[in-house]
């Protein structure tokens, strides 16, 4: 540990914070890295710090990734999606029990109101969050976890 300070004091924050990660404190290393002006190492320590929900950190990153004029920064995980077990939103969640209905894009936009191209990238950010290729493999997995409601909105 006093290799790590040594080097969070000469200012190497690339190195106190791959050193941190090595002996497993991934908190210790967001915060490191978010001592530099590295805007990919900024966002890659803000993932982190949002994953374990750091909420204070999370925002001194944000604030810190502004001020070096970084666009794009996510916002965080709003309270309904850190509850669903793959940070899906509400939305999302509509348009998976959809899929499950077996509705075409087309289908799904009449239904919640939307274009078919919202649709569309609705369900290219479920396959991305499920981690799945393809539509039926992301109702197959959706079942298999029980995120799955029916029309009327219950489970």
């Amino acid at each position: 540990m006093p290799r790590v300070i040594a080097l969070q004091l000469a200012g190497d924050w690339c190195a106190a914070a791959g050193e941190f990660e090595r002996i497993g404190c991934h908190y210790d290393a967001a915060l490191a890295a978010g001592d530099g002006d590295d805007p990919e190492a900024l966002l890659r320590a803000l993932s982190v710090l949002d994953g374990m929900e750091a909420r204070p950190a999370a925002a001194r990153l944000r604030r810190r990734l502004s001020e070096l004029g970084v666009r794009g920064v996510p916002r965080g995980p709003l309270p309904a999606r850190r509850e669903h077990p793959f940070d899906l939103t509400a939305r999302e969640q509509e348009v998976l029990d959809a899929l499950a209905l077996g509705l075409s894009n087309a289908q799904i936009s009449r239904r919640l109101f939307v274009s078919p191209k919202t649709v569309d990238h609705h369900v290219s950010s479920i396959l991305s969050k499920l981690r799945v290729p393809s539509r039926g493999v992301a109702v197959a997995e959706a079942r298999r976890h029980g995120l799955l409601r029916t029309s009327d909105g219950s489970e």
